[in-house]
């Protein structure tokens, strides 16, 4: 996998190598329509990354260079999210009926899915239109403006400041949406936790047993809180006035259903989130940090080794006398 921080090199390249690799795998995504549904997935999981890499080394960067390359990030994805949200929203639908025992004809459930797959089709139409041509230039734009990315200093000890920050803001949202349980919070939990998944996989080659276990971890929890935040919208979207896709008595089935599920979802991300966020930012920042440390000078004295093995050793030539 390309989404990995090499501990021999220089952070700084580093990070550019990351970042090309993410924008060119982008790109190729976005460029070949008949799998165009599974492309824009692809591509703005590579945007995600990106945007996670940015947040890792924001610490070490000017800050008009992070808002700048962010904000291009985020435009480039608000342009692709409309097709792969209305496509997410009815696997939630079929993932929900699954998983209480309900077929997809019961109650509102066959008009609500028929009204997201016409949404669906128009999110599609406007892809084809303009939407991934858009991007696909956009991120050609990109590739100039990530060729300045560097830190300083050209080390860890930048990634190390924004590994902490990070990991703090999303412990501390953790704690937040629980004791809040409103749906919005528990959403900006998730995107912590996103990001948590994608550092450790950027990271992993420094610890990789561990580390990527951890990123395993993240990356479950964060499709539990997904599975949770996309039943939020369907409850608010069947509760909207204007939008009748059933009687009022299947309405409020539906809803109740979605409530017991929601309760089982939060109990288990409650769960992994004390098992993974268990450590304070500071110890936890340190220890990753000492883990690059060993990493890296490994790394380097194998090239050390590695450039003694290719040197001639021309004393130690013998030549015959001459006759």
């Amino acid at each position: 996998m390309t989404y990995r921080l090499d501990p021999a090199k220089p952070m700084s390249e580093a990070l550019r190598q990351v970042a090309f690799a993410e924008l060119e795998i982008a790109h190729g995504a976005l460029s070949t329509p008949p799998e165009r549904h599974s492309g824009v997935h692809n591509a703005r999981k590579c945007l995600k990354r990106l945007r996670s890499l940015l947040l890792l080394a924001r610490p070490g960067m000017p800050e008009p260079a992070f808002a700048d390359l962010t904000d291009k990030l985020t435009t480039i994805a608000r342009g692709l999210a409309a097709a792969r949200d209305a496509h997410a929203l009815i696997d939630a639908v079929d993932k929900l009926h699954r998983e209480t025992g309900a077929g997809p004809g019961v109650g509102p459930i066959h008009s609500l899915r028929a009204w997201l797959e016409k949404r669906r089709h128009a999110a599609e139409q406007n892809l084809e239109k303009s939407a991934a041509s858009d991007a696909m230039r956009d991120l050609l734009e990109l590739r100039p403006a990530f060729a300045g990315l560097a830190v300083y200093p050209d080390d860890f000890r930048s990634l190390a400041k924004g590994l902490r920050l990070c990991y703090r803001d999303t412990r501390k949202a953790f704690q937040h949406g629980f004791a809040s349980d409103r749906d919005e919070d528990l959403h900006d939990w998730r995107k912590g936790v996103q990001h948590h998944w994608r550092q450790m996989q950027l990271l992993a080659p420094c610890f990789p047993s561990e580390l990527t276990a951890r990123a395993e971890a993240a990356r479950t929890l964060s499709q539990i809180l997904g599975d949770d935040h996309d039943i939020s919208l369907l409850s608010r979207l069947i509760s909207t006035p204007t939008m009748v896709f059933g009687t009022q008595e299947e309405t409020a089935a539906f809803l109740k259903r979605c409530r017991k599920r929601h309760k089982a979802l939060r109990k288990e991300a409650s769960r992994q989130g004390e098992l993974l966020f268990a450590e304070r930012s500071r110890p936890f920042a340190e220890r990753i940090a000492a883990y690059w440390s060993i990493a890296a000078g490994g790394a380097a004295k194998a090239a050390g080794e590695a450039r003694v093995d290719n040197v001639v050793a021309f004393g130690d030539v013998r030549t015959p006398r001459a006759g």
